[in-house]
Formats: structure tokens, C-alpha cells, sequence
């Protein structure tokens, strides 16, 4: 009778999930958007539709240009959604508006939006957990997107864990302050430019300051020709919600976002309170 029982509710189970798959994708409380098949994927994060609308994958991002598994993360999204159907759902800002190009008149727009994409099969998947689970991208809250945020960082955690996909690259274990900062110099951008690099970092707050709308979290370990600081400013500074700044001198941290030069110093820019995680007090 157990045994009977047992496969009946594995059968209703069975059923239940079938027939969710079937009624389309599960956008939760996300908000339904445009549809469309997708025409091109580039970029690694970059869709553009039958419509002509281009459409930024929101909370995540990808290694970019000549940057370590740029291609293999393009390959990646390419064999997902290339020629499949797909909806847009948003938890946030819905657009990016950039300047016109030359002797354009517009401005160019995106859509900024989490995607389903229906596969061969019929059935529906989140395409941002895909990319996440598979290493092929990382997790990029931003102060108005972060709807899904912790569930793809739980994704993310794991894929790193398991050196999948572009974790398992030297280029993005985690980074200690001193790696941090020779990098920025490097690099020598700025933090909110696109191609800044973007790189997970641990050490320990040595400082705390705050003026007006920044706050500058200066790390140890960094040598005094290479001062070192967790940065944030404008928008990220004044909706923070993460850990208290004054808080956090002392304490071992782990923190995620760009690297930037700003006044010949190294900097990591953070974009949001979950870029921002408390590790153990140093002392």
C-alpha cells in the first residue's frame, strides 16, 4: 500500500511539473515583457531579437573583447538562444540609453531584462541561471537590478566551488589586495567604464572614510606605493544597503565589482550591498 502510495504522489509530481513546463515559463514575480526570436548573441550577455530589440542580460555579466573565456562565454549563449524563442521578464530598470552615435539622431536603447528561452524541446529555462550555473557568466547586482540577485549568487557560489566554466581560470580566483591593485594599474580604467575588469577580492579593512556621497574602504595588504580601496559613490553610495561602512574597519571581507584607477589609486567600485560580504573579524 506504502509502495502504491508512494508512486501515486510521484506520478502527481511528475504531472505537476510537466504541466508547468507546458503553460510557458515561470517568471515568478518578475514582470512580463516583449517576445521574440533571437536573431544574434554577442558580447557573452547581448541579445538582439527578430524586432530589432537589443536586450542586456540584467544581473549578470560576462568577461568581455580579448578578456580570459570572452569566446567561450559567447559560445555559450549563442548555443543557447540562437534562432530559439525567447520572453523578456523585468525586476528593475527596464532600459539602457546611450548616446547617439555619429550622425545618428537617436539615442540607442536596449532592453534591460532577465530571459526564457524555450527550448528544442518545449520547455522554458531561465537563461541566466543557465549561464551561471555553467560558469559562462557571473553575478552583477546593480542598485535598481537585483530582483534575483541572491539566487544567482547561491548559483554562482556553487559553480565556483567547482572551477566550472570561466572559475576555473586562474585570472578569476579570488584575488588578494596586493593582486588587486597591480591589476587596476594595469588596467588603468575607469570603474565605470565596460571593460573595466571585474574580479572577486578578500583582505581586511584597515580604514574607513566617508565624505559627502563616497565612502572608501582602504584595505590592507596593498604596499603604500599601491594603497588599495573599496569604493562606493553617487547612486550606490547613497541607496546603500549593505553593511554598515563606519562598521567595518578591522573586519575580513570579501568584496565584488570593477577595478578602476581613480587619482593614481587602485580601487574596486561596488555597485550594490550584496557586493559586499562579511567574512570573520580579523582581530
Amino acid at each position: 500500500m506504502r509502495l502504491a502510495l508512494r508512486a501515486a504522489a510521484a506520478n502527481v509530481l511528475l504531472a505537476a511539473v510537466l504541466l508547468l513546463a507546458a503553460c510557458g515559463p515561470q517568471i515568478g514575480r518578475l514582470e512580463r515583457g516583449e517576445t521574440g526570436r533571437v536573431v544574434r548573441a554577442y558580447n557573452g550577455d547581448t541579445l538582439e531579437l527578430d524586432s530589432g530589440l537589443r536586450v542586456f542580460l540584467a544581473e549578470v555579466d560576462t568577461p568581455q573583447g580579448d578578456a580570459p573565456y570572452a569566446a567561450q562565454s559567447q559560445g555559450e549563449l549563442e548555443a543557447l538562444t540562437l534562432h530559439r524563442d525567447v520572453l523578456l521578464a523585468y525586476g528593475g530598470a527596464k532600459r539602457w540609453v546611450g548616446r547617439p552615435r555619429e550622425g545618428e539622431q537617436q539615442p540607442r536603447q536596449a532592453a534591460i531584462a532577465h530571459v526564457f528561452v524555450k527550448s528544442e524541446g518545449g520547455r522554458w529555462f531561465w537563461l541566466q541561471h543557465e549561464l551561471v550555473s555553467r560558469g559562462a557568466a557571473y553575478v552583477r547586482p546593480r542598485h535598481d537590478n537585483h530582483a534575483r540577485s541572491a539566487e544567482l549568487l547561491r548559483l554562482e557560489q556553487q559553480a565556483r566551488a567547482s572551477e566550472r566554466g570561466l572559475w576555473g581560470r586562474r585570472e578569476y580566483h579570488v584575488q588578494t589586495t596586493h593582486a588587486a591593485a597591480r591589476l587596476a594599474l594595469a588596467a588603468n580604467q575607469n570603474c565605470m567604464r565596460g571593460d573595466a575588469p571585474y574580479r572577486i577580492v578578500e583582505g581586511e579593512v584597515a580604514e574607513v572614510r566617508t565624505s559627502g556621497r563616497r565612502a572608501s574602504l582602504r584595505m590592507a595588504g596593498a604596499s603604500a606605493e599601491e594603497m588599495f580601496a573599496l569604493v562606493a559613490f553617487g547612486d550606490a553610495f547613497a541607496r546603500w544597503d549593505g553593511p554598515a561602512f563606519a562598521s567595518l574597519r578591522g573586519v575580513r571581507v570579501r568584496a565584488r565589482g570593477p577595478l578602476g584607477v581613480f587619482q593614481g589609486e587602485p580601487q574596486l567600485c561596488l555597485e550594490h550591498g550584496s557586493d559586499l560580504e562579511l567574512l570573520r573579524d580579523a582581530r
